[in-house]
């Protein structure tokens, strides 16, 4: 090793963190993937148990009564169903902030180290939406339960 010119410590952590950003990007959209199909497949569980439950509990002599509580049931549905579209949003927008950062000039070049947060704003509204939602559909879940409870008592 030559003493005059000790190695350049940008290089290699400008490469790291260059390496690190691309299996960020490629975890993201995996996860977008994965979430997607977890969702699809919720999606018609959650119909399909909702149908076999009305079907199952209706009378032929009229609407039973605990028929009112099926709408915390749906609400709860659209929440789930809101807060996955919201994830799925949030891995897509971290997936284009990792591919903006990603820039292979900045294992050369200290002016290209990846800065600008692009999506930040994105990430963090889709972040607390889809967190919000799911406790809202939880909550909706168990007041829909305590509202079949009632009625049966």
């Amino acid at each position: 090793m030559n003493s005059e010119n000790p190695p350049d410590p940008y290089k290699e952590t400008a490469k790291l963190t260059y390496d690190g950003l691309l299996e960020m990007r490629r975890l993201s959209f995996g996860a977008q993937a994965d979430y997607g199909k977890w969702l699809i497949s919720s999606i018609f569980v959650m119909h399909g148990s909702a149908i076999a439950g009305l079907a199952f509990k209706a009378t032929a002599t009229g609407a039973p009564p605990y028929l009112k509580a099926i709408l915390w049931f749906v609400v709860g549905l659209v929440l789930a169903l809101a807060a996955g579209f919201c994830a799925w949003c949030n891995f897509s927008l971290a997936a284009k902030q990792y591919d903006k950062w990603a820039r292979p000039s900045m294992v050369v070049d200290r002016a290209a180290w990846p800065t600008e947060l692009a999506y930040a704003a994105g990430i963090e509204w889709t972040m607390r939406l889809a967190v919000l939602c799911g406790m809202g559909s939880v909550g909706a879940l168990v007041w829909g339960a305590l509202r079949v409870l009632a009625e049966w008592k």
